[in-house]
């Protein structure tokens, strides 16, 4: 520290060191040669590198991209899985088994579709609105399938391949809310 003020203020110069600045006199131009500006100007180019190197991690963040990506995958992954569950559901709920009481089966199909569409809201705003910033495992275990549930769906013929519809936040918040749409357009 005594070093820097000493270079800085002629006064506190201890005998035998060169003051930096001296203020009492005017610069002298000799001092500043060439060696010394390239040194300030190298300094000056490779801190500015580095601030933009700085910069651009922060704003790109490729693994958080990435990441991102993963989990708006399993999102649409698990968004299409509960719409045809939703669609196969109702299937089973409308046309029941041939052998029951009528009035039977009309009670039995009322239950059967008020629980495919609890089902269906409860997993739809688990897309919708996760509730907290998922990080890729978060992802994987809040939108996990059974592989049972899957090939069931395949079996019944509401795989991925037979389903031409694409299952976006649009569809689902309309599914949600389908008074909001109607209401809108009047």
């Amino acid at each position: 520290m005594t070093m820097l003020v000493a270079t800085l203020q002629p006064e506190y110069v201890p005998v035998g060191i060169t003051p930096i600045l001296n203020w009492k006199e005017p610069p002298i131009l000799k001092y500043c040669d060439e060696d010394y500006l390239l040194l300030v100007l190298a300094l000056s180019i490779c801190t500015q590198f580095l601030l933009m190197i700085y910069v651009g991690f922060a704003f790109m963040q490729p693994s958080s991209l990435r990441k991102r990506q993963l989990i708006e995958d399993q999102q649409k992954t698990y968004a299409s899985f509960i719409f045809r569950r939703l669609l196969f559901q109702l299937d089973e709920a409308f046309f029941p088994s041939k052998g029951q009481e009528r009035l039977d089966s009309c009670l039995k199909s009322s239950e059967n579709v008020v629980l495919a569409i609890q089902l269906f809201r409860r997993d739809a705003f688990k897309v919708l609105q996760p509730g907290q910033s998922l990080s890729s495992a978060l992802a994987s275990d809040l939108y996990y399938v059974l592989d049972e549930e899957e090939h069931e769906l395949v079996f019944n013929g509401y795989g991925c391949s037979h389903s031409r519809v694409e299952v976006t936040e649009e569809l689902l918040v309309y599914l949600l809310y389908p008074e909001r749409n109607l209401s809108g357009k009047k």
